[in-house]
């Protein structure tokens, strides 16, 4: 089931947005949310480890076992790659508590159509029409999300502006971990390697910000959430490397579409946050987006 991309997405994507909920939960459970990150990558990575040694010798049965990738280019790839990943979960999950979890699930809509536009740039795909206007559609739709923020505070409204720069680090890193994928490196291993480099460098930044560690008290609430937030991560990462090699970057980027669906519905059950006119023109917007970009995608 999990070599189908359809599946991988969906689930790749639900998990994105049950983090976006984590986060927001995370200041009323006791945690500073980037320290709740912080551990929350760790456990993850200790657990596709344990995944990954079981179901070795499976692997090695199906002859998916492979040479080792070149060391240095293995190095520069994991340390560029853990930087593109923890760059927008570390503002994904400081601005969920502030703008709302179905704000920060919609941001993440927009990658499809900026992978796209990246790579026109880089010359991976032919300028069309159609698509030319779903990335514009896209952009607008971000203007419209952007203005959706404009009642908010001070301080919030900032966040609502760091939030819109999440889909532009995951389209970079997107079309990063395609074009430098290491040969002969296994999806599972990337994802580890990704996620303890973006765990050094989660760690350092708390450090230096003496963000506390620890959740104010350790209750019911701030360990069960600790613990979801590993599963999530040990999964969500698991499979987020397999869709991409499977699938390619710009099919990838649809799980930031699967993420604003399930986000926002999981905003106004779970937190009763109703989205406004300018949050549902978004919609509209970079739904039209993705459709257009999608289009005669086998033709590029």
């Amino acid at each position: 089931m999990f070599e189908q991309p359809v599946v991988l997405l969906l689930v790749v994507g639900s998990f994105l947005a049950v983090s976006t909920v984590i986060a927001k939960a995370a200041p009323a459970a006791g945690w500073h949310p980037l320290a709740l990150l912080q551990w929350s990558i760790l456990g993850g990575a200790a657990g596709l480890f344990v995944i990954t040694r079981l179901a070795m010798p499976r692997y090695r049965r199906a002859g998916l076992a492979r040479a080792r990738p070149d060391t240095g280019q293995l190095a520069v790839y994991l340390i560029v790659s853990g930087v593109l990943f923890i760059a927008p979960n570390m503002i994904a999950f400081s601005a969920a508590p502030r703008v709302g979890a179905g704000f920060v699930s919609l941001s993440f809509a927009f990658p499809l159509v900026l992978t796209y536009a990246f790579a026109v740039l880089l010359r991976l795909e032919r300028l069309q029409a159609l698509r030319g206007a779903g990335v514009l559609a896209g952009l607008a739709g971000a203007v419209l999300l952007a203005v959706s923020g404009k009642d908010l505070d001070v301080d919030a409204s900032w966040w609502t502006m760091f939030a819109l720069s999440i889909p532009i680090f995951l389209s970079v890193g997107n079309i990063y971990r395609t074009l430098r994928w290491p040969v002969g490196a296994r999806p599972v291993d990337l994802a580890l390697g990704m996620m303890a480099a973006g765990f050094t460098a989660l760690a350092l930044f708390n450090a230096m910000a003496g963000i506390p560690l620890t959740p104010i008290a350790w209750s019911l609430d701030s360990f069960g959430l600790l613990i979801a937030q590993m599963a999530i991560f040990a999964l969500q990462y698991g499979l987020y490397f397999r869709l991409q090699q499977t699938a390619g970057p710009v099919y990838l980027s649809q799980i930031g579409s699967v993420a604003a669906v399930v986000g926002l519905g999981l905003g106004y059950l779970v937190f009763g946050e109703v989205p406004d006119m300018a949050k549902l023109a978004a919609v509209a917007s970079v739904g039209a987006g993705i459709v257009l970009v999608s289009l005669r995608r086998g033709a590029s």
